[in-house]
């Protein structure tokens, strides 16, 4: 079996993983989602038949070599080279947001909404890419009809099983972080409720005693002053008390 990965031409529009077979001759083209921060997907494509077996890799996606006898074992090994270090790269996003949900239980850090939304696009990347060499697999395996391919989509599924679980995991940070802001938004409003409360019959008091009637007796009165400002007081420590009893603050 003669195996030739060549780097010189440059794929364009690959959005999807596909392979299809005609006659004896397969082809197929493969987007890779990124693992590294360039979040720049990677492509290459391939044609396979009983003795020539090319792969167009633009990208170097493959550092090691890719070997194999037959068709079926050549496709195989191309295949799990891919995969192999897809679950400790899925590990550590589970631990990315394992450390999102500390800072969050800790009140540590900030710009959870961007670290939450970059972390949902990646395992929906990867989700839907699983999904999809679930499909090519499944096609392999009616081409070559080859047992190992059933393998490889047990491997496909669990890993598609992981980042289906991520995925609820960062849909429920978001949502302990829109709890978190919302409580803290009704703690802001509650101590403005409760200053606007005190304050308001103050208000009242200055308001009433503000209109300068010539009747109003108080205003002749030479303790007047400091009985309104002892009621005035009076009032605020009533409150507080009140407040304090209800657990307000």
């Amino acid at each position: 079996m003669r195996i030739e990965v060549i780097n010189e031409k440059r794929l364009n529009h690959v959005h999807y993983c596909r392979v299809h077979k005609e006659n004896q001759q397969l082809s197929g083209s493969f987007w890779v989602p990124s693992k590294s921060k360039s979040k720049n997907k990677k492509m290459f494509s391939i044609e396979l038949n009983d003795r020539n077996f090319l792969v167009c890799d633009p990208e170097h996606i493959f550092k090691q070599k890719i070997s194999g006898n037959k068709p079926s074992e050549c496709i195989l090994n191309l295949m799990n080279i891919l995969i192999q270090e897809d679950m400790e790269f899925l590990q550590k996003l589970e631990m990315k947001l394992e450390r999102i949900e500390d800072q969050l239980m800790s009140h540590t850090g900030s710009h959870y909404e961007s670290q939450i939304f970059e972390m949902r696009k990646t395992i929906s990347a990867f989700d839907s890419y699983y999904d999809q060499m679930i499909e090519v697999v499944q096609n392999l395996q009616e081409f070559y009809n080859d047992t190992h391919f059933e393998t490889l989509e047990k491997r496909l599924t669990r890993l598609s099983n992981v980042t289906d679980r991520l995925a609820e995991y960062s849909i429920q940070l978001r949502e302990m972080h829109q709890t978190q802001v919302e409580m803290r938004q009704n703690q802001i409003m509650q101590f403005l409720t409760i200053v606007t409360t005190i304050f308001m019959p103050l208000t009242l008091i200055t308001g009433w005693y503000g209109m300068n009637f010539k009747a109003m007796p108080e205003l002749d009165s030479s303790y007047g002053y400091f009985i309104v400002i002892g009621v005035c007081i009076l009032i605020v420590i009533l409150e507080v008390i009140y407040f304090k009893k209800k657990k307000w603050f």
